[in-house]
């Protein structure tokens, strides 16, 4: 299965970014079509739970009790309701108050409200599962309201079985959402609209092992007008060699070729914009069980993109990632990850960027219905690479950055539940206009149905 996450660059070519993940059974791998390496905030979600109990409560029912809905008492459906009140100092991340007031611009915060309706539909019967899920996401800001949006998602999975050696998946998606201005580094509303069709199929060759296919395009549009350059039409298809023994390891060995395509771009004579890339990928994921609540993730791969028009952008490298999962106490458990990474990155001095980055963690459960979760991330990212335009080349750009987050859930009640956030991040670049820094507050209250 392909999932498309959402994330904006500030650079003027390489436009939104699209992350492609496969699903290999319970394993999660992820290939950059091109730049969206922030620091993820921490979002008013939990990440996991560490004992069954708190799983249990702490999950959507989906599937537990049937509603009175007009629907097969075979469907079990679910109804979510959020409300979340936010607070960000740096709405625009820009950097400073100077910056704001030549932007035109009488704050750099804003409160804003987000309401959230769900609704969802699970159907399983003789091995197949169906699955709709469709979500309306409804933002208010206080002073920046150009920015009101109403923003839907709308997923269906076929989850499909065919005798005990055959199993896959087939998924259509849309999505909605808001750029990140920490990468589209424009004080106005761009509403991105991401759509995604994909399938795979896995034959288990002999026990513990299994080879698979998984295929998939799709596209990013802007109907509002306000990037057509950044649209995107892609295809990727991924080759499987999956080993998963009783004692709970995972390795996975996989084949990617991905393609791009940028519809909108001038390709005129004098024009320096990229029109289509090529990507190869060839790398291997293992999950390794230590001992009970313990696990090491490893990941090491290469990476190759051709471009169709600028044979100097062109780039390959090695990425590789190390973690750990240590449950310390039966309520506590810590986490860590160090990686390395070579991504697009295109602008007039620079083709790639190559990123290291330190991400720690820790979850505490005082209780079944009370939560803590705390996340550190570092990130130092070098701009390197020679597209070659004949421009003058300055300081290569270089960006440091710095992330703290903080999340608590108590579950008020069986179908209740409260979330508190609070986010920092500091970022430091050599090129002055691109450095900020911003706190955030949120709260949301929950209702699942």
């Amino acid at each position: 299965m392909l999932l498309v996450g959402t994330g904006m660059p500030a650079l003027a070519n390489d436009a939104a970014s699209l992350r492609v993940s496969t699903l290999l059974g319970e394993q999660r791998s992820a290939v950059l079509l091109f730049e969206s390496d922030e620091l993820d905030p921490p979002a008013l979600e939990m990440a996991r739970s560490l004992s069954a109990e708190s799983a249990r409560v702490a999950a959507e029912p989906r599937g537990s009790e049937p509603l009175d809905l007009p629907l097969a008492r075979s469907i079990a459906s679910r109804i979510s309701i959020g409300e979340t009140l936010a607070y960000d100092s740096n709405l625009f991340r820009l950097s400073g108050p100077a910056a704001a007031r030549a932007a035109g611009l009488s704050r750099m915060g804003d409160w804003y409200s987000a309401t959230r309706l769900g609704l969802g539909l699970d159907k399983s019967y003789a091995g197949q599962q169906w699955v709709l899920d469709y979500d309306l996401n409804l933002v208010r800001y206080g002073a920046f309201d150009f920015l009101n949006n109403n923003a839907s998602t709308a997923v269906g999975r076929w989850r499909w079985t065919a005798g005990p050696d055959w199993k896959g998946e087939l998924s259509a998606e849309h999505r909605e959402a808001l750029d990140d201005f920490a990468y589209y580094r424009q004080q106005q509303r761009s509403l991105g609209v991401t759509r995604q069709y994909t399938g795979s199929a896995f034959y288990q060759v002999v026990p513990d092992w299994q080879i698979g296919v998984q295929a998939g395009q799709g596209s990013r549009r802007y109907p509002d007008g306000s990037r057509p350059t950044n649209e995107i039409d892609f295809t990727g298809v991924d080759t499987v060699l999956r080993y998963a023994p009783p004692s709970g390891s995972v390795v996975a060995l996989t084949r990617r070729t991905v393609r791009g395509n940028y519809p909108n771009v001038p390709t005129t004579s004098g024009g320096q914009s990229e029109s289509s890339f090529d990507q190869e990928e060839l790398f291997a994921d293992a999950s390794l069980p230590l001992k009970s609540g313990t696990r090491a993730l490893l990941r090491v791969g290469t990476v190759k993109r051709t471009y169709g028009r600028f044979p100097q952008n062109d780039y390959s490298g090695r990425n590789g990632m190390a973690g750990l999962e240590w449950r310390v106490t039966p309520r506590t458990q810590v986490s860590g990850a160090l990686r390395y990474e070579v991504e697009p990155a295109q602008d007039f001095v620079s083709s790639y960027v190559a990123t290291k980055g330190l991400r720690l963690g820790a979850l505490w459960e005082y209780s079944p219905k009370l939560r803590v979760e705390s996340r550190f991330e570092w990130r130092d990212a070098e701009y390197r690479g020679d597209p070659g335009f004949g421009v003058a080349s300055g300081t290569r750009r270089r960006d440091r950055g710095v992330l703290a987050g903080v999340t608590g859930m108590w579950q008020i009640g069986p179908q209740t539940r409260g979330i508190a956030s609070l986010t920092r991040e500091n970022r430091d670049s050599n090129q002055a206009e691109l450095s900020f820094n911003y706190w955030t507050v949120a709260g949301s209250l929950q209702w699942m149905f």
